[in-house]
């Protein structure tokens, strides 16, 4: 595995961790899920966009079934 796979690898795992976060969010306290959303989802789309970045190809998938 090259550099840039592990870095992909590292990122698509990061962006499947913002995407459980933000499903998470609504079950938590209103104050803890305000707190918490701007800087999960500031997170994510930097995510997505570095994975786009170096893999062009990435697409997300919606669905985290």
């Amino acid at each position: 595995m090259s550099y840039d796979e592990k870095t992909v690898e590292a990122l698509i795992k990061m962006e499947v961790a913002c995407r459980l976060a933000l499903e998470s969010l609504p079950t938590l306290p209103t104050e803890t899920e305000e707190a918490l959303r701007e800087p999960i989802e500031t997170l994510c789309q930097l995510t997505e966009r570095e994975l786009k970045r170096l893999q062009p190809t990435y697409t997300r998938s919606e669905n985290l079934d």
